[in-house]
């Protein structure tokens, strides 16, 4: 019996020992792991128009095309003055284009070809019929296209489609060679291309945003003009609209842009203001050497040293000048008056 139970347990340990054995011959637990998900890519923050016109000026008047125009013409960029108003276009997303010969005063020859976006009928008929008094129609382009000479030298062209209005201008000095048709040539190619674009990109609207205006009653009246400038009598001499719209077609109205020119009745002085809702980034451009920083007014000012203002507030841009009588002290006593009037509540 005694035999019986070693024989028993001998055979218990041999079973323990080989399931240990098997027990440590299998393999421990494999911890997987899955690839850590990418980031998000950040949504990119706007702070200017992007273009809205979808085509670039290389494929609007490639090469070969411009060669026929005159020849030596190359690609440059466009250009922009000191004043708020030379940015209308870009703020709404216009595409700007220009060629030149690199030549100066009578040997000179620039073209420039603008694509506005969205234009309306009444911005188009108002320029087309204002300082330049119409042009000859072209049907065989378009319905809405035209050119536009001095003393029969090709000086222009501008058309209407759906979705966009074009202008654009060939400045030639007196020693300049045109083709006759240089202009119906460079119309027909713009026309061509632009008639089959698709609608335009977005509009870009900050948040804050300025309201703008859309007459110079909503820049200032006539009395906070007086009242902050000492301006004697003044009155409108021209406003941002029709022949003298400082943008193409009035498309800055799309953001509320406006500018105003106010003279005295007895020609004692001037002064102007404007507004361009959503331009703050273009503002830097026209801080020159000698200009200083001005507290007090907007969220960040700076004068120039020719007495021009530039107020940054609420993502938009607002300028006012005079001339050499204003003092700095009143132009920013105009300056928060027009910002008031365009909606800064700061």
């Amino acid at each position: 019996m005694k035999a019986r139970r070693v024989g028993v347990a001998a055979a218990l340990g041999a079973l323990a020992l080989l399931l240990s054995g098997c027990a440590a011959n299998v393999p421990g637990a494999v911890v997987t792991t899955s690839p850590a998900s990418p980031s998000p890519t950040p949504t990119p923050v706007v702070t200017a128009q992007p273009v809205r016109v979808p085509v670039t000026c290389d494929d609007l008047v490639p090469t070969a095309e411009v060669a026929k125009i005159s020849a030596g013409l190359s690609a440059e960029a466009a250009s922009h003055s000191a004043s708020l108003t030379s940015w209308n276009d870009d703020r709404v997303g216009a595409l700007r284009c220009a060629w030149s010969n690199g030549a100066d005063g009578d040997d000179q020859l620039r073209v420039t070809v603008t694509v506005a976006p969205e234009v309306a009928r009444e911005g188009f008929e108002t320029y087309l019929n204002g300082e330049r008094g119409g042009g000859t129609a072209v049907p065989s382009v378009g319905a809405d296209a035209y050119i536009q000479r001095v003393q029969d030298r090709p000086f222009g062209f501008v058309f209407l489609t759906s979705h966009y209005g074009a202008r654009a201008y060939l400045e030639a000095g007196p020693n300049v060679q045109l083709a006759s048709d240089a202009d119906t040539t460079l119309l027909t190619q713009v026309h061509g291309v632009v008639a089959g674009l698709d609608a335009p990109g977005p509009l870009w609207k900050p948040s804050p945003d300025l309201k703008g205006a859309s007459s110079c009653e909503g820049l200032a009246s006539l009395e906070q003009v007086e009242a902050s400038t000492g301006l004697p009598s003044p009155d409108v001499v021209k406003s941002d609209s029709g022949e003298y719209s400082a943008s193409s077609f009035d498309i800055d109205r799309q953001v509320g842009g406006f500018s105003c020119f106010w003279g005295s009745a007895n020609g004692a002085g001037f002064v102007s203001a404007a507004v361009l809702p959503g331009g703050a980034s273009y503002a830097p451009n026209s801080r020159v050497t000698g200009s200083v920083d001005v507290a007090g007014v907007g969220e960040s000012a700076f004068l120039t040293p020719d007495g021009m203002l530039n107020v940054v507030a609420d993502h938009g841009w607002v300028q006012v000048k005079g001339d050499g009588s204003i003092t700095r002290d009143q132009l920013t006593a105009l300056a928060k008056q027009v910002l008031v009037k365009v909606g800064f509540g700061g």
